[in-house]
């Protein structure tokens, strides 16, 4: 049984009390309305997933709109500080797209765009009549993304719509980084959990529905098509393999990309605890600095008696570390080194 874990939301959720009755209230309508838009089973979990983001975007929206700490802290691309990512950046991984499609009177342009071996990330800015700065709770979009040859590789859309590609990615957060009077910045950062995502030279993300939620209005939702040519960087992995051996641990994978590190590792036994063991999971470099991962894929293997994490780290490639260490709870240290 598989189960992903977001601790992105955990976060949010506990922000809880800092907002305003009046803010508070409108978002608890705005989430039940988003929790009974769709009943229907899906062949890809879509409900769970879309509800948990839209949780998300209209709770740091309405923060953004009543804390200058938070407004100050989502300035960078993706919205969140991730040293896996500004490292990628300074690099010159981060892609500048900047096209801009219009359809339905709405205009979306995809600004930045980022994909390495285990993470996407995109930054588009939304302009329609839809968006008012004082009502606006909530923003998303639904997608479908394919690979240069124009074969769906993954999607994000409702549960009524088909799927045709396998599925790539998961543990979506969605950002609102500014929200003015007929235009808003939204992005979006999906990790790659159980596979190692493709090149996406030459692919095409196509966004096919925009879903507005408002204070007085509801949910507004436009379908349309605005497409997107998507160019890649070039996609750089280092392999890591176990120096020591740790009783009752063993490490499945390790490999770190361009900004980001997968890892994956088995534990003895069963429990339900293990999602609090997966947030207090560290990777651990050379000069002691802490990197944590923000979600986790868990699978329990019943038979086996036996559990298997995998985490995505913040961490780059290009840190060039020779060792590192992986810190996991009630267990001792894992020593990483690069596999040559």
């Amino acid at each position: 049984m598989k189960r992903y874990v977001d601790e992105s939301m955990k976060e949010d959720m506990n922000q809880e009390q800092e907002l305003p009755t009046s803010i508070r209230s409108a978002f608890d309508q705005s989430y039940e309305q988003i929790r009974q838009q769709s009943k229907e089973k899906a062949k890809k979990s879509w409900l769970k997933p879309i509800s948990v983001a839209a949780a998300a975007i209209a709770l740091s929206s309405t923060i953004l709109l009543t804390n200058d700490t938070a407004l100050a802290k989502l300035q960078a691309f993706l919205g969140i500080s991730d040293p896996g990512l500004e490292t990628a950046a300074e690099n010159g991984d981060l892609q500048y797209i900047t096209q801009t499609q219009e359809s339905k009177n709405i205009t979306i342009t995809l600004n930045n765009f980022f994909a390495d071996a285990y993470r996407l990330g995109s930054q588009l800015t939304i302009e329609s009549e839809h968006i008012s700065q004082n009502n606006l709770n909530y923003l998303d979009f639904e997608y479908r993304l394919f690979d240069a040859a124009g074969k769906e590789i993954d999607a994000h859309v409702s549960d009524t719509k088909e799927i045709a590609g396998p599925g790539i990615y998961s543990g979506l957060q969605f950002h609102l980084t500014s929200i003015e009077n007929n235009r808003a910045t939204l992005e979006l950062l999906a990790e790659s959990m159980t596979t190692t995502a493709p090149s996406l030279e030459g692919a095409r993300l196509v966004v096919e529905t925009v879903h507005f939620l408002n204070k007085e209005d509801g949910i507004t939702s436009i379908d349309g098509e605005w497409a997107f040519d998507l160019t890649s960087t070039n996609v750089v992995t280092q392999v890591y393999v176990a120096e020591n051996s740790v009783p009752g641990l063993t490490l499945q994978q390790a490999i770190v990309t361009n900004g980001s590190m997968q890892v994956s590792f088995k534990i003895n036994g069963i429990s339900n605890e293990d999602e609090n063991i997966t947030f207090e999971t560290a990777l651990v470099n050379g000069d002691g600095e802490s990197f944590y991962a923000k979600g986790a894929n868990i699978e329990r293997l019943e038979q086996e008696q036996q559990t298997v994490i995998t985490v995505v780290f913040p961490y780059s490639v290009w840190n060039e570390q020779q060792s590192l260490t992986l810190k996991v709870k009630d267990y001792e240290e894992l020593k990483l080194v690069k596999k040559e």
